[in-house]
């Protein structure tokens, strides 16, 4: 009787399993973040961004795009001076970027994205309250 194959077999079936739920999860994330920006904002151009709070006041940072265009990511403080920016590239149909703000003071902080006609911006507020860190997106 072999016992060790179907083990085998038994094991990679489970992991191919586990891979496509999580590849189908990451999928449906992915079309659900671009649908929370604003319907009207987001007719006008050709790509989405949704900023979202992650663990330990580090902010998740997600765009999807369609080929053309290069998008210039900035991040702007309340003064309006730039902190980082990146370009993405014309071929690109997405970008994630994890940002640590734990070295920023307490403040609003703006994500803009633009392809030079159209921008969107998503903004962030940081505010410490004792022990931890409260970070906020609008």
């Amino acid at each position: 009787m072999k016992i060790k194959p179907f083990v085998k077999t038994y094991k990679a079936m489970k992991t191919n399993i586990l891979f496509a739920i999580a590849l189908f999860a990451l999928s449906f994330t992915s079309v659900k973040a671009a649908s929370l920006e604003d319907p009207k904002e987001t007719a006008k151009t050709s790509y989405a961004i949704n900023v979202f709070k992650g663990q330990e006041g580090k902010v998740n940072f997600l765009l999807e795009k369609v080929k053309g265009k290069r998008l210039a990511v900035t991040l702007r403080n309340a003064k309006g001076e730039i902190l980082f920016t990146e370009t993405i590239a014309k071929n690109a149909t997405g970008y994630a970027r994890r940002f640590d703000l734990n070295s920023l003071t307490d403040g609003k902080y703006s994500f803009e994205v633009t392809d030079g006609e159209t921008t969107l911006k998503k903004e962030v507020d940081l505010s410490t309250d004792q022990p931890t860190r409260m970070v906020f997106v609008k």
